[in-house]
């Protein structure tokens, strides 16, 4: 027990400085006390002394005033003015100033409004006490009524200035301030011993705190005491130690956790036992088109109305307190991107403490759009190409079964119109056979933009000769409009012939007799552009979107009428896309249309 009794000593010393301080400063508030209670007993004695004097006035200014003699009053102020070290003035009812000890009364203004004057015409004398700009020191002015009978005919006012009180205070300013310097000396020196012993370690401590609170864990103190504040200095230390080790730890596993949810395609969202929003990575922000900065605390139904996913939170929480089965199917959530639709996978997990009290649930979304997009697409393949290869089929069958029925009875002109229908529709089967496995081919190929050089202006005119006869017969203006010579693409030939003549079969097709097709190639910057332009009956903007998809029509029954198989534009487009090109449409119904394909310049280009 000894040193605890060695400290205890210690501390109680630096604790009877403590007081002696207190003490001193306590004398400092009695010697200002004192100095304010100086003040105001000498503002008494100058309000006697100016009551004795205005009483004096006031009996030399009634006569005065009553008779007119304003001259002589003044003299007789300015005399007695100057034995007694007074200001004196006399005042009329109006406010004007008469006679005065100090100054012109002629010059002064109207003393109606001073404080003084007010007080003395409400209570018959008033005390003010302020700045003298005429004389420029602090005044004292008392000033009482002049009556005859019941009416004010005037005032009599009486200023003393307030330098005795000055001069005391200055007197007592000097025994206190070397009373504070005193003080002041046995303050500093108190303050030494304290820093010393007891407060520098503590401003130490406090120092450090701060630093930690602003996550600087790299300060320590340096103490070699062994009391109790020397212990707490050690524990101060350490707690700097393990934090540091604990926060570096929790940063690290923090960057890895970020690192990871940002470089994931799908979007997480993290909510708390309130479902309000405590994590969102950037690509659910995108997804759901918000700002990560601005939803963080907010709840979820507030940023994402969508029942979908609140249903799967509620799933998720319901599964977290063991209220449904073991598995949580994933749910689905369409969301609007612009002019398109966004599929997404929702899977949600519940999220448990330490304790195992669920503190929240994790959302993941996972866009399905792609893979929606091409199993509709799959799936409308089929049916489509189902139901264009099975309507051939099923007229070839029915007319070689009439065929087969009873072959002696047919006359051989209706033998003859059977076999023709058969006929036809086996070549339409094998266009259909032929387009579908030079889709296929492009649709394998990833680029043809790095084959031969391609002279473009005779992949246009051979396109064009190749439908000379059909637009003929139709009596088609086929033209052929060339504005840059020697343009080439590095590509295949026979690939981009085929294109070309695509677009301009399909023009041929629908366009009625005596229109105009226009087959154009030039150049833009980079790019080659060919461009077959036609008067047909045009394409509603509803379906443009869609006109490059496999078996994809328009109007059916004119198309099969007229022999296409709905593959044209799907082999245009990807042909194009595999030259690292691109294709659009113009449209409008009744008015033709324009088909523009770009292709990159040639590597031989000028």
């Amino acid at each position: 027990m000894p040193g605890r009794t060695l400290f205890s000593s210690r501390l109680l010393w630096k604790i009877n400085l403590i007081f002696v301080a207190i003490v001193l400063v306590s004398a400092l508030l009695v010697a200002a006390f004192s100095a304010h209670r100086i003040r105001r007993s000498t503002l008494a004695e100058v309000e006697k002394n100016l009551l004795v004097r205005t009483a004096l006035l006031a009996e030399i200014a009634a006569p005065a005033i009553k008779q007119g003699a304003f001259s002589e009053l003044e003299k007789k102020i300015r005399r007695l003015g100057r034995e007694t070290g007074t200001r004196m003035t006399v005042i009329l009812g109006d406010g004007r100033v008469v006679a005065d000890s100090e100054k012109n009364p002629q010059s002064m203004d109207n003393h109606a409004d001073r404080p003084e004057i007010k007080k003395a015409a409400l209570y018959a004398a008033g005390v003010s006490t302020r700045f003298s700009h005429t004389l420029k020191t602090g005044m004292m002015y008392y000033a009482r009524t002049l009556r005859a009978g019941h009416d004010i005919v005037g005032y009599v006012r009486s200023a003393l200035p307030l330098t005795r009180i000055d001069q005391r205070i200055a007197a007592s300013r000097k025994t206190i301030l070397f009373g504070i310097a005193v003080v002041a000396l046995l303050i500093l020196l108190t303050a030494w011993f304290m820093s010393r012993w007891f407060i520098r370690p503590l401003v130490e401590m406090t120092a450090m705190a701060e630093a930690l609170a602003k996550g600087d864990f790299s300060r320590r103190i340096k103490l070699s005491r062994h009391d109790e504040i020397g212990r707490l200095a050690q524990s101060f230390n350490q707690v700097a130690e393990n934090s540091r080790q604990r926060i570096e730890t929790i940063a690290f596993d923090r960057q890895k956790l970020n690192a990871i949810l940002s470089g994931m395609s799908e979007g997480v969202i993290a909510v708390d036992h309130e479902e309000r929003i405590i994590h969102l990575n950037r690509a659910a922000a995108e997804f759901l088109g918000v700002e990560i900065e601005k939803v963080a605390g907010r709840p979820l139904w507030e940023v994402i109305r969508r029942p979908e996913l609140l249903q799967a939170v509620k799933q998720a929480e319901t599964s977290a307190n063991g209220e449904s089965g073991k598995n949580l199917r994933p749910g689905t959530l369409t969301l609007a991107h612009g002019s398109r639709e966004r599929v997404f996978e929702l899977h949600t997990a519940p999220l448990h403490d330490e304790t195992g009290t669920r503190s929240g649930c994790v959302i993941v979304l996972h866009d399905i759009s792609e893979l929606h997009r091409l199993e509709t697409i799959r799936r409308d393949f089929v049916v489509n190409a189902s139901h264009e290869l099975k309507t051939p089929i099923t007229a070839i069958r029915a007319l070689s079964e009439t065929l087969l029925d009873d072959p002696a009875a047919m006359d051989d002109a209706t033998r003859q119109s059977f076999l023709e229908k058969i006929h036809t529709q086996a070549l339409r089967l094998s266009a259909i056979t032929t387009d579908l496995m030079a889709l296929s081919r492009f649709e394998q190929e990833a680029s043809t933009g790095d084959g031969q050089s391609v002279d473009l202006e005779e992949i246009v005119r051979q396109a064009a000769r190749d439908l000379e006869a059909a637009a003929e017969r139709k009596k088609l203006d086929l033209e052929v409009e060339i504005e840059d010579r020697g343009l080439t693409v590095d590509g295949d030939p026979e690939a981009l012939l085929q294109a070309v003549g695509n677009l301009l079969d399909n023009a041929v097709k629908y366009t009625p007799p005596t229109g105009r097709i226009r087959a154009r190639l030039s150049r833009s910057g980079n790019e080659v552009i060919i461009t077959v332009t036609d008067t047909g009956i045009g394409i509603e903007a509803k379906d443009q979107e869609r006109i490059f998809e496999r078996f994809y029509r328009v109007d059916k029954a004119r198309s099969r009428e007229l022999g296409g198989t709905g593959l044209g534009l799907a082999i245009v487009r990807h042909i194009v896309k595999n030259h690292h090109g691109r294709i659009t449409v113009e449209s409008r119904p009744g008015a033709g249309s324009s088909f523009h394909i770009y292709l990159p310049a040639g590597n031989s280009q000028p």
